[in-house]
């Protein structure tokens, strides 16, 4: 099939790679870096103006320096032979598995069995990155979750479904949003539950709603953050309904019956990822402008990525810890500033005293 760009370069595009409620993803011949995504006739109405906005408008892509693309954008417009709009040409990302695959551990031994704690790190602080760099341009994803994300074997993350977000369209005082119409309830704010999406502008806050749930997820096991054992009365309620009562589990006077599932508790994050949580699901849940930011979250996972240490089993865990989770050998002690003297001490699960002035560290 030949289309042409909104140079009238023209294309030739190979066989379709998949095929999708909206159209078709197609290789395209002579340039194995790209796909195009063609759209059936009936779902190309409101396509052009937003796309064309979005392709002359990009993020500045944390990943563009090294080469890599942290957001799969439109570039060019794509039209027929009649000069119809049929789709768009986008980055072609290969040898990824969607974000699924790695905060679930069983999938992730499968597929990406060297992908360590220091790993799930990066992969969420790139995660962050990407949507700090969006929202940066007034762009909200709306539906973000672990299928529009994908992860390669080097911790770098691409976000997909870029044609799918919140795009707010201003020329000379005027704006013009086109709404993200979709999203998943597990990964959607309590104000935003149970609401039509088609014409709900969106905030970034609620962006980072589902982004502190993915990093949750990645960290702890592939739970999600309002998973939790039940003390009521009947059948647990749904995940969507604990959101929107702010059931909390791990909040330190939780709102309603609910507790951590066994093994899992905040304390095996770094402390400035676990009050993140906190200010996140509890602090916003009545105020959502008290969510932390992609920024916000970018940081405390470089601080908690430079905290991790390595136990003699192999283990990576959060330096934090009296104990190395998988065999409870006691952590090694490392040489720290006394926060109240400044002399170089020893702390670890034995040393909890500086050695100068004898106060706890």
């Amino acid at each position: 099939m030949i289309v042409y760009d909104s140079t009238c370069q023209q294309l030739e595009l190979g066989a379709a790679l998949f095929e999708g409620g909206e159209g078709l993803i197609c290789a395209v011949n002579a340039q194995p870096a790209r796909l195009a995504k063609l759209y059936k006739p009936e779902k190309r109405a409101g396509k052009e103006t937003k796309l064309a906005w979005m392709a002359s408008n990009p993020p500045a892509d944390p990943g563009r320096a090294g080469g890599h693309a942290a957001i799969a954008w439109p570039e060019t417009l794509l039209y027929a032979r009649s000069g119809h709009f049929v789709g768009y040409l986008m980055p072609h990302i290969t040898q990824t598995k969607t974000l699924l695959h790695v905060l679930n551990p069983r999938l992730r031994a499968q597929t990406l069995p060297a992908f360590s704690q220091r790993y799930l790190h990066r992969a969420a602080r790139n995660l962050a990155a990407a949507l700090h760099a969006l929202h940066a341009r007034d762009y909200v994803i709306g539906d973000l979750n672990e299928t529009n994300v994908l992860v390669a074997s080097t911790a770098l993350v691409t976000v997909i479904d870029a044609d799918s977000f919140q795009v707010k369209e201003k020329h000379t005082g005027q704006i013009t949003f086109y709404p993200c119409p979709v999203g998943r309830p597990e990964y959607t704010p309590p104000e935003l539950q149970g609401r039509c999406f088609l014409n709900e502008v969106r905030q970034p806050e609620q962006d980072t709603f589902a982004l502190a749930v993915l990093i949750f997820q990645l960290l702890m096991d592939g739970s999600h953050p309002f998973r939790s054992i039940w003390f009521g009365r009947g059948d647990p309620p749904p995940v969507d309904e604990k959101i929107v009562q702010g059931w909390f589990p791990y909040a330190s006077e939780p709102r309603g019956l609910v507790r951590p599932p066994p093994g899992l508790s905040l304390e095996r994050l770094h402390p400035s990822l676990a009050a993140l949580m906190l200010h996140c699901f509890v602090d916003g849940h009545d105020n959502p402008r008290r969510r932390p930011g992609a920024a916000e979250w970018e940081s405390a996972l470089k601080d908690a990525e430079k905290a991790l240490i390595t136990c003699a089993c192999g283990s990576i865990y959060a330096g934090h810890l009296d104990r190395c989770p998988c065999c409870s050998a006691l952590s090694p002690p490392v040489v720290v500033a006394c926060p109240h003297c400044g002399q170089l001490t020893a702390q670890g699960a034995q040393a909890k005293y500086c050695e100068v002035c004898g106060r706890q560290l």
